[in-house]
């Protein structure tokens, strides 16, 4: 008997050592986004041994997944299934079907049901069974009550009988939805102090953290361990090439992205993970192969945003064009943005640029560009773009309207900006603002720049054709003090305007002609062969001259006064 006995009891130990061996092994699958084979454990749970526990494991796995939302009432059948076993109803199944509630938007409903399960009775000492009612409100993006989570795993945590590094793992989710990063990573550091089973989630959470928060060598630190952990946790690699991105080594990247897919399902939801992953590495290539491969099974129309902007990179912009239409015709309203209507627009951009006769490519352009404005779109700077494009073209006026709305569009327009916008004013005549332009321009480089004071000068002197008194003298003078000694022999067809000028000043206005000569000579130091400098220097010698301007080429559109840049 007593050998039938020990028999037995090993016999029950094997089998529930076997179902929490299997329960973890789904739950490494399921935490490693392999959701197919998670699945697959915990279908074969329920259909060899149908209890409480592996019911509510399923339910679980299917509010766990990509399609969480979709599959609501498939885990409340579940539960329901789990629930039904105890004829008073099982507790934990009971919170499985609080968290399908939250997931439909019920919180309230979930709350009664939650209540009823820990407020009274053994429930209310049972700390697994509270964790699991923290945990379902930490279960969904679209649903959740961060705060209740906390304090129900607070309440855990004082009654409970075992350590369980998931309680810390929970606090920390509901953290993460409140957005507290140093409390949030205080309960990992907690989760990973007890040992978990599967340290490569805790690592890879903790990666995802230190990414969002650009922590980079944190991050590092973090997927390091989560692939030593586990080399298969495809999470980790994930976060990986999320982090050779920052860095731009997209090659890297790319091959993280990769490492990705080999340690997923390899189904079709895993591949557009994967096709999403490798489009921010920027390898474009692999998106379209990969979205080709999976045309015939998926039903997500973000396929086509991924590959339209995909072609648009490589320059394909007529298919970019017709990608980015068909995703706009059969996305849903929410689900269309303007980057759609910009890269649309930059497309045809792009196209007005090798056209013979642009203006069709041009408007359409235009049209969609203001289309993605309007829709507060700001991956890039749209208007910046389109005045580049008329520059480059040089239809300053144009190029003036789209600089003028970069700027206005905004919020902390820059020098570079202003200066953009000075040059192209100075180019169509408008000398007034230019002017006006040009002290934001030296407003905002404060002395660290020459350029601005060189074409106020400039400026100034065309509203004021009929000076005498040489108004501009001041921001020659001060463009000259600004170019380093080293530089001025590269600079020296501006310096000639500049000293020329001056040295005008000193003979005609102030009679000074010993100052005078001083400015020509500087000239002439820089641009010997100068002719006006010449004539100048003769003039004030006493040697008949024939006297020109001396205001320079204060009129002139050389490539020094329109220059884009610093």
């Amino acid at each position: 008997m007593k050998t039938l006995l020990f028999s037995f009891s090993v016999l029950i130990l094997t089998a529930l050592n076997g179902n929490a061996q299997s329960i973890d092994e789904g739950l490494k699958h399921l935490n490693a986004e392999r959701y197919l084979k998670a699945g697959e454990v915990f279908n074969k749970l329920v259909s060899s041994n149908p209890t409480a526990e592996n019911y509510f494991e399923l339910g679980r796995y299917y509010l766990s997944t990509p399609n969480a939302k979709e599959n609501l009432d498939k885990a409340q059948e579940v539960f329901t299934k789990g629930n039904a076993l105890d004829k008073k109803g099982n507790p934990l199944n009971n919170i499985g079907l609080a968290m399908v509630k939250i997931g439909k938007g019920d919180l309230a409903g979930a709350k009664l049901l939650i209540d009823d399960e820990i407020g009274k009775g053994r429930g209310a000492k049972d700390s697994e069974l509270i964790y699991r009612a923290a945990e379902a409100y930490t279960m969904f993006d679209w649903s959740n009550d961060p705060a209740e989570a906390i304090m129900l795993i607070d309440k855990a945590l004082e009654v409970k009988k075992i350590d369980n590094p998931q309680y810390y793992v929970v606090k920390a989710k509901a953290y993460d939805i409140k957005n507290e990063g140093g409390d949030l990573m205080n309960a990992l550091r907690n989760a990973e102090r007890l040992n978990p089973k599967d340290k490569a989630a805790i690592y890879s959470f903790m990666a995802k953290i230190w990414l969002q928060g650009k922590n980079y060598p944190e991050a590092q630190e973090a997927i390091d361990k989560a692939i030593a952990a586990d080399p298969t946790h495809a999470p980790a690699y994930y976060y990986k090439s999320s982090l050779l991105q920052t860095y731009q080594k997209w090659g890297e990247a790319a091959g993280a992205a990769k490492q990705y897919l080999q340690n997923g399902d390899g189904d079709c939801l895993a591949n557009l993970r994967y096709a999403k992953l490798a489009f921010t590495a920027k390898d474009f290539d692999n998106v379209l192969a990969k979205i080709k491969e999976i045309e015939s099974c998926n039903t997500d129309p973000i396929v086509h945003r991924l590959s339209g902007i995909s072609k648009f990179e490589q320059g394909k912009y007529d298919a970019a064009i017709a990608d980015l239409k068909k995703y706009i015709s059969v996305a849903s309203k929410e689900e269309i943005f303007g980057l759609d209507y910009g890269f649309i627009g930059r497309a045809f951009l792009a196209k007005a640029t090798d056209d013979e006769e642009p203006a069709a490519n041009e408007g359409l352009a235009i049209q969609n560009i203001e289309k993605a404005v309007s829709l507060n779109d700001t991956t890039y700077e749209y208007y910046t773009e389109l005045g580049r494009y008329f520059q480059e073209k040089r239809d300053y006026d144009n190029a003036l309207v789209y600089v003028k709305k970069s700027i206005d569009t905004k919020k902390k327009p820059n020098g570079q900006d202003f200066w953009t916008l000075g040059s192209l004013q100075y180019m169509t005549k408008n000398f007034e603002k230019a002017d006006s332009t040009f002290d934001k321009v030296k407003a905002a480089y404060k002395d660290s720049w020459p350029m601005p004071y060189l074409m106020s000068a400039r400026t100034k002197i065309n509203i004021n054709r009929e000076d005498t008194t040489f108004i501009a003298a001041e921001m020659y003078e001060k463009y000259i003090s600004l170019i380093p000694e080293e530089q001025k022999a590269a600079d020296a067809r501006n310096l000639s305007e500049a000293y020329s000028y001056l040295a005008g000043k000193e003979w005609l206005v102030n009679k000074n002609t010993e100052k005078a000569m001083v400015y020509v000579d500087e000239l002439l130091k820089y641009d010997p062969t100068n002719q006006r400098a010449i004539d100048l220097k003769n003039s004030i010698l006493g040697i008949e001259p024939e006297i020109e301007e001396m205001e320079g080429d204060s009129t002139g559109t050389d490539s020094n006064a329109t220059e884009s840049g610093k």
